[in-house]
């Protein structure tokens, strides 16, 4: 049976993927850079029943580009997906016990909360998702990892009466701005001619 995820669930279910994610630094490597930087990923997405035995579709391809700013504290994202784009942003809030909290929205305003990551200061190896879409019509809970060149996310989405209706599985690569400009033109065509954060 195909889930009814709303459209609108789409522009949260891939768009924060792992904001400034790299991996811990070695001990030979400069500490972080404190000013904007810019980084490209690609990869794809699996959208399935909660316990993941039936595929709601096939994989899908994404394109994400992310502008991460550590001076002003901000994340912003440009994800591709097949015929459309979806701009994110992250402002950087609070400290939690060991991670530190991120508030999430989008351009549309059809989801706001939280991410919550751990590890070393903007270069953080794992995180929390709790997100509520604005139509009431659920929240998206899960995690992320990264290891440095690769991102991985497991969400899952939860209905408005608390039943677990999809999950949303990401992997993606670091890649260069060619080749995400390549695939974003592929995907979304009008949506990649879209100015650069």
């Amino acid at each position: 049976m195909r889930s009814s995820i709303p459209l609108r669930l789409f522009i949260a279910l891939l768009v924060i993927l792992a904001p400034g994610c790299r991996g811990p630094a070695s001990p030979a490597v400069a500490p972080v850079a404190r000013s904007a930087a810019v980084r490209y990923y690609v990869g794809s997405a699996t959208t399935t029943s909660p316990d993941g035995a039936h595929a709601y579709g096939p994989a899908t391809t994404i394109a994400a580009r992310r502008t991460i700013d550590s001076a002003a504290g901000t994340i912003d994202e440009y994800v591709v997906h097949p015929g459309r784009a979806f701009p994110t942003h992250l402002q950087r809030g609070r400290a939690a016990g060991s991670g530190v909290v991120f508030t999430a929205t989008d351009e549309a305003d059809s989801f706001s909360g939280t991410v919550t990551f751990a590890g070393p200061d903007w270069a953080w190896t794992t995180w929390t998702y709790d997100l509520a879409m604005r139509d009431g019509s659920g929240t998206l809970r899960g995690e992320g990892r990264s290891d440095g060149t690769t991102i991985d996310t497991d969400k899952l989405f939860i209905d408005r009466d608390g039943q677990p209706r999809a999950r949303i599985r990401e992997h993606l690569a670091e890649v260069d701005a060619r080749t995400f400009a390549r695939v974003a033109q592929v995907l979304a065509p009008l949506d990649a001619t879209r100015p650069r954060q």
